[in-house]
């Protein structure tokens, strides 16, 4: 067994700076305000300003300035604050300081602001806002004025707040728009719906810290944001029940504060205590149990240039390739390009089929089959709900009859639909929906999170059909779907360059091809094997979605080594190319062992340690060998 560590690439940083006044610790990165905790206890996942457009695109704050000072002696630190105990920073002032991260003293020198002035400008209209942070001994402010200079149209205008997706199952008290005092339990199954509405604060009180979150200038509701894979609960304004988008005239002033207050004396401070020496695995995976390797697939290249036309080695044990149509557009160049990269072997196929109520389910099955796919298993999905409709579902049953072809139910979109209309969709041996860690946030940070949310959403998939065999995918980095559009025509297109997510906007992430895709896509399949999907399904062959190394890979140095002939694989093509011969082979997964992002995957002679997280990792291994992951990275022990 080789225990030594890989060469050290340049790790996936966290732009965030850290900073501590008091009882408090938290982040920053322009306007998001992330990780608050009170006496090391986490109240709040991230609190920002948001600023939708009509079709719920985040308008893009660009900030324009910052500056930070301590009441005490009115220390003006633009470029970071000067007192050391009020911000931690590697520079000598965290707020300016990249990567800050040290441990400074907690004592309070009074108040500890942070303005930040912003700019959003968009093709409906433009908007400065100014979001103050201050920070005292028992209370955490955020207030936002946000004035429109145009007129705006808009989904959503105002400040998010979000709780962390471990305060599933927790107690709090809801303090309504109108004065009720109500008892809630934040729900530990993913809520389809708004599990609180019309609040003016909650009380909370997560690990023995008791706090009480007050939000004001709107009426706030929440969702559950696991539906999305996000792992938090969001609180937000305004209500979706009144109408969107809507009009801010020019001139018009947002105003409103988010408060977070202490309700407790100091507690230990669980979260600032110094971290263990490392992870052991030994006890850990003795204490796992064995579950079966689910089977690996690939999506089809949805861009027509990019497209294989021959087999790509490294990946023949791949378990399907799943190959999206619609009636919206022609099925020849999409089934041509998929036939060949079925490849030599028959890779088999998992067809997904979108269209109207009429679609001819038959027909595209015989077009499919005249191209040479050998199709194994099929869904269809209506196009405007993007879920298996009883009409739809005895379209299918009737295509595929005599065909040797598994029927699918389930959703194309995200789990949030399969979650809203699961009462209508039909029941079905086979059960699918695809993920993605980024409907609503792109930072890394919140990807690594996400991870556990994904477990989550496994977890009430079973819930919601026990007896259903579980296919998870596509499961992408970016949106490959436009769920939200209410134009079917907007999302299923077709031109010269590509079809489907080809052509769905901000589909491709810039990390698709870097080494911490790889370590993300080892922490899926694992939290696929811990959730019990019976396959699950990964990203595009080729092309800017895709698992093959474009002509610029930037290499694979601090991952896996590729299988002799498989060199042009990208680092996530080598961790699908190492995992998908392991099809069925019992497997100890651990899920986050070293915090969010990261992973084990461990086989009788194979064990994959994966860090999709920001931070070193450092890892006693199963034969008591000692090795630090590093960020965005995956090291294998065999």
């Amino acid at each position: 067994m080789d225990s030594t560590p890989p060469p050290r690439p340049a790790p996936a940083t966290d732009p965030r700076t850290r900073h501590r006044h008091g009882r408090w610790t938290f982040r920053c990165e322009a306007d998001e305000i992330s990780e608050i905790a009170l006496d090391g206890v986490e109240l709040l996942a991230s609190a920002r300003p948001a600023l939708r457009d009509a079709q719920w695109e985040t308008i893009p704050p660009q900030v324009t300035a910052e500056s930070w000072a301590d009441g005490a002696d009115g220390a003006d630190g633009a470029d970071g604050a000067d007192g050391a105990d009020a911000v931690d920073g590697a520079d000598g002032g965290g707020a300016g300081g990249e990567g800050a991260d040290s441990a400074g003293p907690t004592g309070v020198r009074d108040v500890l602001t942070r303005t930040l002035e912003v700019r959003y400008d968009d093709a409906t209209g433009a908007a400065r806002a100014t979001s103050t942070l201050t920070v005292g001994e028992t209370e955490l402010r955020l207030r936002l004025v946000l004035t429109a200079e145009d007129e705006v149209v808009t989904n959503r205008a105002g400040l998010t707040a979000m709780l962390p997706r471990e305060m599933a199952g927790h107690d709090a008290v809801l303090t309504t728009v109108d004065g009720h005092h109500r008892d809630v339990r934040l729900p530990r199954q993913i809520a389809p719906w708004q599990p609180l509405f019309g609040i003016r604060s909650l009380a909370l009180s997560p690990s023995g810290v008791r706090a009480r979150l007050e939000l004001t200038g709107d009426e706030f509701e929440m969702e559950d944001q696991r539906n999305w894979t996000d792992a938090s609960f969001k609180i937000y304004s305004r209500p979706l029940e009144r109408p969107f988008p809507y009009r801010i005239p020019a001139g018009t002033e947002v105003v409103q504060e988010l408060v977070l207050t202490a309700l407790d004396a100091p507690a230990d401070p669980v979260g600032i205590a110094a971290a263990a020496s490392g992870t052991d695995l030994r006890p850990l995976l003795e204490a796992a149990a064995e579950v079966p390797l689910p089977g690996i697939g690939i999506g089809a290249t949805t861009a027509h240039g990019a497209a294989l036309t021959a087999p790509q080695p490294g990946l023949e044990a791949l378990d399907h390739l799943v190959v999206e149509v619609s009636d919206r557009f022609p099925l020849e160049p999409v089934l041509e390009s998929a036939r060949a990269e079925a490849g030599a072997e028959e890779l088999p196929v998992d067809l997904r089929i979108s269209g109207a109520g009429d679609v001819d389910v038959a027909g595209i099955l015989d077009r499919a089959e005249e191209a040479g796919l050998v199709v194994v298993r099929a869904a269809v999905f209506d196009e405007a709900a993007h879920v298996t409709t009883p009409e739809l579902w005895e379209r299918l049953l009737g295509a595929v009859a005599g065909r040797g072809i598994e029927p699918v139910a389930g959703s194309r979109s995200h789990f949030t639909e399969l979650n809203r209309q699961i009462a209508v969709i039909p029941q079905a041996e086979h059960l699918t929906f695809p993920s993605t860690p980024q409907m609503h946030m792109r930072e890394t940070w919140h990807v690594a999170r996400s991870l556990a949310a994904l477990g989550d959403v496994l977890a009430s998939a079973r819930e919601l059909r026990p007896e259903s065999r579980l296919l998870l995918g596509p499961v992408t980095l970016r949106p490959r779907v436009n769920a939200v559009a209410t134009d079917p025509g907007l999302v299923d297109r077709a031109d010269a360059s590509g079809y489907g997510a080809h052509l769905t906007p901000g589909s491709v992430d810039p990390r698709q091809h870097t080494p911490w895709a790889g370590a993300w896509a080892a922490a899926v399949i694992a939290e696929a094997a811990a959730g019990g999907a019976e396959s699950v399904s990964l990203m595009e062959m080729a092309g800017p979605r895709g698992v093959v190394a474009p002509a610029a890979d930037p290499g694979a140095e601090g991952m896996i080594a590729a299988a002799p002939g498989a060199e042009g694989l990208s680092p996530a093509g080598r961790v699908i190319a190492r995992l998908a011969p392991q099809r069925g082979r019992p497997v100890r997964v651990l899920r986050g062992p070293g915090g969010p992002g990261t992973a084990v995957l461990a086989l009788e002679d194979l064990v994959l340690l994966a860090n999709a997280g920001l931070e070193d990792w450092a890892v006693r291994g199963p034969q008591g060998e000692e090795l630090v992951v590093a960020p965005g990275t995956v090291h294998e022990l065999g």
